[in-house]
């Protein structure tokens, strides 16, 4: 029975399972545990199991590991086709003042956002790998890049604003409106009236 179980969330979730997923069906941790020490299944990371045959998923374990964190700035683009290349590191920005050093250590960007900018233009979106992240939606990304605080590189701010004024799904009012809450609307005009 448990072998099913977990065969049939496995195989609905792109090769992996969690802690959490398989104990919400009845399954104890232990046998994600001894089904790695058998290799049949391989711990990726904590509370994180996959199969052999399956690609890890870096952004999908660190949502898993670290789920208030929402992907932003250049990983946003990435998620969003608006980057050249796959970032150098990856961006989670959390609310207020979080801190972790695990993530640093891992080499993740952390940013800290007000609880009042925090929750806003939060989506799911679909990695490369399949699966299901957090990340803030186009618009809201890039109006934070163009902010003072980002420091974003203009080659970066210049494709990404190409590449979304190609973009079937782009939508211009919702980004001037997000541009008045993040105090840039005249640099995000400037950049429309180029490519528009």
């Amino acid at each position: 029975m448990q072998i099913e179980t977990l065969k049939n969330i496995i195989s609905q979730n792109n090769g992996r399972i969690t802690v959490k997923e398989a104990e919400k069906v009845g399954v104890h941790r232990m046998y994600l545990k001894k089904s790695a020490d058998e290799g049949k299944l391989i711990r990726v990371s904590r509370g994180i199991y996959q199969t052999a045959e399956s690609f890890e998923d870096e952004l999908f374990n660190l949502q898993t590991q670290y789920p208030s964190g929402i992907f932003s700035y250049e990983t946003a683009l990435y998620l969003h086709a608006l980057l050249e290349r796959v970032p150098l590191c990856w961006t989670m920005t959390f609310k207020g003042s979080y801190h972790s050093e695990a993530l640093q250590a891992k080499g993740v960007t952390v940013k800290h956002s007000s609880e009042k900018l925090y929750p806003i233009e939060i989506e799911d979106i679909t990695t490369p790998a399949g699966n299901i992240v957090r990340a803030y939606s186009a618009e809201r990304t890039l109006c934070e890049i163009m902010t003072a605080k980002a420091a974003t590189d203009i080659q970066v701010c210049t494709f990404a604003f190409k590449e979304y004024s190609k973009s079937k799904s782009k939508n211009i009012p919702k980004l001037m409106e997000l541009s008045k809450k993040f105090h840039i609307e005249s640099k995000i005009r400037s950049y429309l009236e180029v490519l528009l």
